[in-house]
């Protein structure tokens, strides 16, 4: 695992620690147990859900109002039940915030991210009911609604080649966005053909090191969301595009000798997801204003999924490996009858 993953993981791990501990210690075993199997922002995330809640039960609760989170015992989770967790639901729906200067912002869940809290709280259960720590598990006794069919946003074939186009020429720039271009056009470029070549996360890509690139195999190395390690490989064209950048990175970007990422910014360090993103949307803007709101960096990676599942005649299990999900139903959400293929077959139905 390269030095920048390594501390990115360290980071997010210091936060979940901070947020476990203030939690009850019973809360604290749990992630003990669990911290061995999961990710570093898996237990974050986990982390975050669980101290929501918690926070839930003594904010709208008049029995843990009186006692601190830190406080509350396995007796009176116990206690709790079903209609309970259909409050927490109704409550994540528009749940106060309180920001650092002291300001409130109202947070209002969306269904996917409701879900996502429940699935976090069931598995917390189950771990308590199995040992024995409670009696039982209100939160199976909620019946979830299936979620609507996200739409797959992704770029066309026409719609990326002009925004790859514009990327490489900065045509429809502002005269104070070319004169960034004049000195990035490599770089984006760059960036942009690893994405649509390779799907990778902008995550991944961020955290590429120079010795990543294998070059003689066309492969990147790359540590996927969960953790994992694995291979990408790039296209004849990305290859030419990332050479390309790779000839100019010292002279445009004079990075540390020992500055191992691939992508710098400005100063010569490792370029931020952030950066990544206002990136792509900025040429996403010009180019194709229709997708302005909606193209991000990782539909991007939808766009990939897309190219492949037609690529290989839809082939799933294909598509799961390049795409580096652990679960073939992840890839089924790239799965869509496109507009091209709608219009393609519109006389199909006609009887002859």
């Amino acid at each position: 695992m390269s030095d920048y993953k390594k501390e990115t993981n360290n980071k997010t791990r210091l936060k979940a620690n901070r947020m476990i501990a203030e939690l009850p210690p019973f809360v604290e075993d749990y992630f003990l147990e669990r911290e061995i199997r999961l990710s570093a922002m898996s237990i974050y995330s986990y982390a975050n859900e669980l101290s929501v809640f918690f926070k839930f039960l003594h904010d709208s609760n008049s029995y843990f109002a009186t006692k601190s989170i830190k406080n509350i015992t396995l007796e009176d989770l116990d206690a709790l039940n079903d209609r309970d967790i259909v409050e927490f639901m109704h409550y994540l729906r528009n749940y106060p915030t309180e920001l650092a200067d002291g300001r409130v912002r109202i947070t209002e869940c969306s269904p996917t991210t409701i879900q996502h809290y429940m699935v976090a709280l069931n598995t917390f259960w189950k771990y308590l009911y199995v040992r024995k720590m409670v009696s039982s598990n209100p939160v199976e006794l909620i019946i979830r609604a299936k979620l609507p069919r996200k739409e797959v946003i992704y770029l066309d074939r026409d719609e990326k080649n002009i925004f790859l186009d514009a990327v490489e020429s900065g045509e429809g720039l502002s005269k104070k966005q070319l004169a960034s271009h004049s000195k990035n056009a490599e770089r984006d470029t760059a960036i942009v053909q690893v994405f649509l070549a390779t799907g990778i996360r902008v995550s991944e890509l961020v955290g590429m090191d120079i010795r990543d690139i294998n070059f003689r195999r066309h492969s990147i190395n790359v540590y996927r969301k969960g953790g994992n390690f694995d291979t990408v490989y790039f296209s004849d064209t990305a290859e030419g595009y990332l050479k390309a950048y790779l000839d100019v990175r010292e002279k445009k970007y004079r990075p540390a000798k020992t500055e191992e990422a691939v992508f710098l910014n400005r100063d010569g360090k490792r370029i931020s997801v952030r950066s990544v993103q206002l990136m792509v949307k900025k040429y996403i803007s010009v180019s194709v204003p229709g997708q302005a709101g909606r193209i991000t960096p990782h539909k991007l990676r939808s766009t990939y999924a897309e190219t492949m599942l037609k690529a290989t005649g839809g082939d799933l299990e294909r598509v799961q490996k390049l795409m580096g999900h652990s679960s073939i139903t992840s890839t089924t959400h790239y799965v869509a009858s496109t507009e091209e293929e709608k219009e393609a077959v519109r006389n199909l139905s006609e009887v002859n």
